[in-house]
Order: C-alpha cells, then sequence, then structure tokens
C-alpha cells in the first residue's frame, strides 16, 4: 500500500473499530478487510478528494451483501454511504434476476467486481428515478465503483427507526398506510418502478409520521418479466403488516389492479 492508502486504511479503521459492533477482534479484522479492500479505500479517498466526503463515521447498519456508514461532506452534512461488498459470489447469482431485462442495462458483466459495480449504478438510477417522481425515498448525492452516497434519512447522526422497530397505535397506522400505497403508485407510474423487496423492514417513520422507502437496490423497470410478481408480493407484504397490526386493508390483489389497470395473472397466495 501507498503511505495515502495506509493513512486511509488507519483512519477508517480507527473510526470503525470505535463502534465496537463485534467483540472478537478477529472477526472484526475480517469484516473490515472485507468492507474495505484496496479498491474500495482508494474509491472512498477519490470521493475525498472531490470534496464529496470530508468525514467518515461508524455502521448505520450492515448485512451479507453491503454496509451502510454515517459520513459528513464537505459542509458537514451527513450522508449515508453504502458500500457493497466486493468479496461474495453469491451476491451475483442471487441478483442476476433482477438486472436481466432492464432496459437501462443491455449487458450483464461477467467479471464480479463490474458487476458490483454495475448493481451500485443501478440502485442509484433507481433512487434518482423515484426520487425525480416524487416518492419518498433518499436523495441519490454520488456513485462511485461500489460506493453510493445519498441523503442520511435521520437526525443528529442517528437514523429513523423502520416499521418494524417501532410499535404504532391505531390513528398511526392508518395514516401511514395510504402514504405507502401512494409511494407505490407513484414508484410504479411516475418512476416506472417496481421495489422488489418492500416491507416493513425498509420503511422508515419519520417525524410528523412521514414514511421513507429505502433499499431500492433490487428495484425492477415495470417492463421486465419479473415485475407483475414483485409488484404482488410487495403488495401482500404491506397488507400482511397492517392486518397483523389489527387495520384491515384492502386486499392485496385489488390494489395492484387499481394500480396498474389489470388483473394479476399470477398467483402467490402460496407464498
Amino acid at each position: 500500500m501507498s503511505k495515502i492508502e495506509k493513512k486511509l486504511w488507519r483512519k477508517l479503521y480507527k473510526y470503525d473499530k470505535e463502534q465496537r459492533y463485534l467483540r472478537k477482534r478477529s472477526e472484526h479484522d475480517e469484516v473490515l478487510e472485507e468492507v474495505f479492500d484496496q479498491s474500495t479505500l482508494m474509491t472512498i479517498y477519490s470521493l475525498m478528494k472531490k470534496g464529496l466526503i470530508k468525514e467518515f463515521y461508524g455502521v448505520v447498519s450492515s448485512g451479507k451483501e453491503s454496509r451502510i456508514y454515517l459520513a459528513k461532506d464537505s459542509s458537514l452534512n451527513y450522508l449515508a454511504v453504502k458500500i457493497y461488498l466486493v468479496t461474495s459470489a453469491e451476491f451475483r447469482k442471487n441478483r442476476v434476476m433482477y438486472v436481466s431485462g432492464d432496459p437501462r442495462f443491455k449487458r450483464v458483466p461477467n467479471d464480479f467486481r463490474k458487476f458490483i459495480h454495475l448493481w451500485a449504478r443501478r440502485e442509484y438510477s433507481n433512487l434518482e428515478a423515484a426520487y425525480n417522481a416524487g416518492v419518498p425515498v433518499p436523495k441519490p448525492l454520488f456513485v462511485e465503483n461500489n460506493v453510493l452516497g445519498m441523503n442520511f434519512i435521520g437526525e443528529n447522526g442517528q437514523r429513523y427507526p423502520t416499521l418494524v422497530e417501532v410499535r404504532l397505535e391505531r390513528d398511526v397506522l392508518e395514516e401511514i398506510y395510504p402514504q405507502i400505497i401512494d409511494a407505490v403508485e407513484k414508484l410504479y407510474h411516475g418512476a416506472k418502478l417496481v421495489h422488489g423487496d418492500l416491507s416493513e423492514y425498509n420503511i422508515f417513520l419519520l417525524p410528523g409520521n412521514r414514511i421513507s422507502l429505502i433499499d431500492l437496490s433490487q428495484a425492477v423497470h415495470r417492463e421486465q418479466p419479473q415485475a407483475e410478481q414483485l409488484l404482488l408480493r410487495d403488495l401482500k407484504n404491506i397488507s400482511r403488516y397492517f392486518e397483523k397490526n389489527g387495520l384491515r386493508v384492502e386486499d392485496y390483489k385489488e390494489l395492484f389492479k387499481k394500480i396498474t389497470g389489470y388483473t394479476p395473472t399470477f398467483d402467490i397466495s402460496g407464498d
């Protein structure tokens, strides 16, 4: 590593270590190396040189495929920086179906690292289309290689909770349900997208009982073959969540028909 790379590594290592998300040092080192490989370090350094990232903090959330970090830009505004891991071959295997048939991306690269870069650009594109269509989502700010930057949905460095993390009274449920259906409709007609993985796990609850959809990486264009089935699943997940919490809502198939204008041909009742 060069002096610059070593300096950046030490800085990011310090930030991540201070969070103490993992107890064993060996496990901590392994995860750090998995996230901050040399290419990712240089990508972050490039973003810092451009002034897009000024300060880098700890983990906001983590998964098998990516980690989201808290950061600040040159104006000291909070950012959410999503780093896609470049070490999991399962990622490509499980995600090719979402890219195949996407009219915005004609060619799916065989090289795994290039596929991850495509996936990051794809999420940026999805967020951009959704944001421009008035869907409540984080505003995308930049994407470079496997690093995606977006507005931080939270306050004072603390993210807002997802629906699954809070217990809501009936009046709040009644207030947010139409917002979610409206967001799905705007996503479909305005952005021409289907979220594809919508549930209480990826909807933030904001002050004033407002909502924000997150995790649009797997969102598909509505013209893709799998869009109908994924939209049905999204609506079924939402209906299930509200009914489980005591609010009677419209049948997901009827919602599908209202949003799309046609009766679904798929049957996901057994899912």
